[in-house]
């Protein structure tokens, strides 16, 4: 009787010796299947040249999907076109389509071992019990099989569950020949949970004195996994294997078994383990078990040395932040409530906080009154009394728990309202952390209402012509305070603090960025700017359309502020209607003027539309899109607004069509990518692999690509923008553009998700922590639909905590979870270049509401 099969994890232990021959099965299917034509070519004369081959592929990746189906299965029969055979199988494989089955399956035969590879791999894609059909056909391949087809086939039949095969596999595996199987996408395949339930446990277990390492090392992550008591003895005797990478895979399970008797030895392995070997043992707990693995391992920090005991912990603690499991919350709380030091304390709480467990709200409140240098002393934390900042990120995370559980309102007020207040306090504190104030109005604090007004508006005369810096704190606080006002929506003065600020400019005063160059006006200048941000972003916040005239009315005047009449735009974003955004779209239409102010103007109403797209109103921009805009950003911000909120089926045959300008390649390319459906932008990449496409072509469209994100907000999660970027990036990755697959997308857009949302970002934007609670919501929700794309987003940003959190869920979530785990655990190599990331670059200032420091 063979045991279930076990959940998908990181797969990365030791495999058996290295080979040369893992070279060459590492690289069978990089770059798409084409690359298998140059191995073992047994038979017959290919019919077509290669130039020919891929003439024929971009032909078909041009077709809709429906339209390809059928050209790929033509090819999947042509027995004398193997490199076009082996295109067909992978095509097919991605689209699923089992009626292709009987035709991959039939090339298991082929006298070519690279088809009989590809096809393994393609049968792999469909997985059991779609292919099983193919297992009869596999046993037999694979007693014909040599070292070029073995390790696909023999991964094909532990896809399969062949039970029949397990010695056989594992003989390959002993050889080292499964390490480097790659997925036809190129991804790595191999996962020792898979081939372990081809058998029972009483035979994996059998394996446990086994001289090769390998397997020993596969029978201890295998008992580990079942975290079943009965295998305590043998788990202990793995514990103490010479190598060290048996040894914590058997840390895994006794630490799940978790009883006196597992637990003891694994608190001395890990107690004796030196520094290198102590770190293995934790990543093993941390990827098998998760955050109660690491805060069991707490209880092993030495308390010899403070040193050491410092190192130890902060190595445990960072391990938590860089996993953030959800499960960890009870850990975290008990180890609270033992008392630890201080410091201890706060990042045991802000471990809380970042998976979104409200009780951290406790410490974190508790942590906002005790100055830094009067809770800490110089011998043994010297470092944390040179800043602020543990009350700084504290706050931070309060008010992100404040988003995250609107229903514990009075809990947080009771918790962590007066350390903030007293945080705050311009008595403890001479200007206001924003911080402190988010965390306030988010949680509708009564009593800041007057401390954000005061602020707001506070009763200094502005600078005076003239005036020299330093810039006065008082303005700097007022920008912050005025988004904050706008948050908490106070009717009795809120309103008209925002309109008095944002008119704040004397009219006959100039304050935009030429005038101010001229010298004299510069603080007084940059205090209405600040003015002029702060009160956008209030309106922002509150998100009434009763601003829509006065935030106009402001854009239009040029001798207000640049930055500040771009923020006003996206704000305008917040507040406008449909109908009101259709007018937003005419004024872009109808300025046909190409000096600096009005694409100035232009610029601006289209950050507008790119926040607050309307597909039915942005449509009308779409002729715009052209060579006659002689201003190359403004057209890439065009593209983005056109592209932004989606783009309708109507629309997408006028901007295909630009696709045929290079001019206008990677402004419509971009539209598409970012607002089509996942076939169209997989189409409209697909048009770069042209002949007659320059190579620095597609580098362009990843340019500006890269530049598009940076700004995330609540609107981009809730009406599906994020789940149709990470599901074009997944469609984009199986096109080839001159013989590569097109993994840029899903690299720039999961980099960003990760780099852009670390921090509040301005109004409505969204924090990771906001985003990774959201998800986990979705993904253990109801709603099939929203389940399905929160796994493809935690999958796409790597949140490791998360889905093993949901591996452990029953049902169809459980087992999506399972495989995107083992994916973010054994990524793919790519040696394809992107863009340094904006934040890397910091070339230039990100566009108002794409970035900044927190507001």
């Amino acid at each position: 009787m063979t045991n279930e099969a076990f959940p998908a994890e990181d797969g990365n232990f030791k495999r058996g010796a290295f080979k040369p021959v893992a070279i060459i099965i590492g690289i069978l299917l990089v770059g798409g299947a084409i690359a298998l034509a140059v191995l073992g070519v047994h038979g017959e004369a290919q019919v077509l040249t290669k130039e020919q081959v891929n003439k024929e592929v971009l032909e078909i990746q041009l077709l809709p999907k429906a339209e390809q189906i059928p050209r790929w299965r033509k090819w999947a029969e042509a027995d004398n076109e193997h490199r076009l055979q082996q295109e067909a199988y992978v095509h097919l494989a991605w689209a699923k389509d089992k009626q292709s089955i009987p035709s991959i399956t039939k090339g298991l035969a082929s006298v070519d071992h690279g088809v009989r590879g590809t096809a393994a791999m393609a049968l792999v894609d469909f997985g059991s019990p779609d292919a099983d059909s193919a297992k009869p056909a596999l046993l037999k391949a694979l007693a014909e099989g040599d070292s070029s087809d073995k390790p696909q086939i023999c991964w094909a039949l532990v896809a399969l569950k062949e039970s029949s095969a397990f010695d056989a596999v594992l003989a390959e595996y002993r050889l080292g020949h499964l390490a480097n199987v790659q997925r036809l996408d190129g991804f790595p395949v191999f996962d020792a949970g898979a081939l372990a339930s081809l058998a029972s446990l009483d035979k994996i277990a059998s394996l446990a004195g086994d001289e090769s390492d390998s397997v020993r090392q596969l029978v201890a992550t295998t008992l580990s996994r079942t975290g079943d008591a009965k295998w305590t003895d043998t788990l202990i005797t793995l514990v103490k294997d010479k190598e060290v990478e048996v040894a914590r895979e058997a840390a895994v399970g006794l630490g799940k078994i978790g009883n006196a008797k597992a637990t003891q030895p694994l608190v001395d392995a890990l107690s004796k383990a030196d520094k290198g070997s102590r770190e293995k043992f934790l990543q093993a707990l941390r990827d098998g078990i998760g955050a109660p693995g690491l805060v069991l391992a707490l209880k092993t920090v030495t308390h010899e040395k403070a040193d050491t005991e410092k190192f130890q912990t902060k190595q445990i603690f960072d391990m938590l932040k860089e996993l953030e499991d959800p499960r960890g919350g009870d850990a975290l709380y008990g180890y609270i409530q033992s008392n630890p030091k201080p410091h201890w304390k706060v990042e045991a709480a802000m471990r809380m906080a970042e998976i979104g467990d409200v009780r951290a709200a406790e410490v974190l409140g508790w942590r906002m009154e005790p100055d830094p240098l009067k809770l800490y002393n110089d011998v043994d934390w010297p470092e944390l009394r040179r800043d602020d900042n543990e009350r700084v990120f504290a706050a931070r995370m309060l008010a992100d728990l404040a988003i995250i559980h609107p229903e514990k309102r009075d809990y947080l007020l009771k918790t962590a309202e007066p350390g903030v207040l007293y945080w705050v306090d311009p008595e403890n504190k001479p200007q206001p952390h924003a911080n402190g104030m988010r965390f306030l109005a988010v949680v509708g604090s009564q009593k800041a209402i007057p401390l954000l007004e005061k602020w707001a508006d506070p009763k200094d005369k502005l600078p005076n012509e003239g005036a020299q810096p330093p810039f006065p704190e008082t303005w700097a606080t007022a920008q912050s305070a005025l988004r904050y006002v706008g948050w908490i929506k106070d009717p009795v003065r809120g309103w008209s603090i925002l309109e008095k600020q944002l008119h704040r400019r004397n009219k006959k005063m100039d304050v935009s960025w030429d005038s101010l160059m001229q010298g004299g006006l510069t603080i007084v200048g940059m205090t209405l700017r600040a003015l002029g941000v702060g009160a956008s972003d209030g309106f922002a916040q509150w998100g009434d359309p009763r601003a829509y005239d006065d935030l106009v009315k402001y854009i239009e005047d040029p001798m207000e502020n640049e930055q500040a009449r771009m923020e006003a735009c996206f704000a305008l974003s917040w507040v406008a209607t449909d109908d009101q955004m259709k007018e937003v779209v005419k004024k872009v239409h109808d300025n046909t003027k190409t000096d600096a102010k009005g694409n100035l103007l232009r610029q601006c109403y289209l950050e507008t539309i790119v926040h607050r797209p309307v597909p039915e109103a942005t449509a009308g921009l779409i002729d715009l899109l052209s060579p006659s805009v002689p201003d190359i950003e403004v057209r890439h911000q065009m593209a983005r607004a056109i592209g932004m909120g989606g783009i309708t089926a109507a629309m997408v045959p006028s901007i295909f069509a630009k696709l045929s300008d290079i001019n206008l390649k990677a402004d419509a390319a971009l539209a598409l990518v970012l607002g089509a459906d996942a076939d169209t932008a997989a189409r409209a990449i697909a048009t770069y692999n042209d002949t007659g496409v320059s190579a620095e072509a597609i580098e362009e469209l990843k340019d500006v690509y890269n530049k598009t994100f940076g700004y995330w907000s609540d609107r981009n999660c809730e009406k599906g923008d994020i789940a149709r970027w990470v599901d074009n990036a997944g469609a984009i990755a199986h096109v080839k553009v001159h013989d590569q697959l097109q993994d840029w997308p899903r690299i720039i857009l999961g980099r960003d998700l990760v780099e852009s949302t670390e921090i509040d970002n301005g109004p409505h934007s969204m924090t990771h922590v906001q985003l990774r609670a959201k998800l986990y919501a979705d993904a253990k929700g109801s709603n099939e639909v929203k389940r399905s794309e929160a796994i493809s987003i935690l999958k796409f940003i790597k949140e490791k905590g998360v889905l093993m959190a949901l591996r452990d869920e029953t049902g169809p979530v459980g087992e999506m979870a399972r495989k995107a785990f083992f994916e973010v655990m054994n990524p793919k190599t790519s040696a394809e270049s992107v863009p340094e990331s904006p934040k890397a670059q910091k070339q230039h200032d990100p566009p108002p509401g794409f970035g900044g420091a927190p507001r």
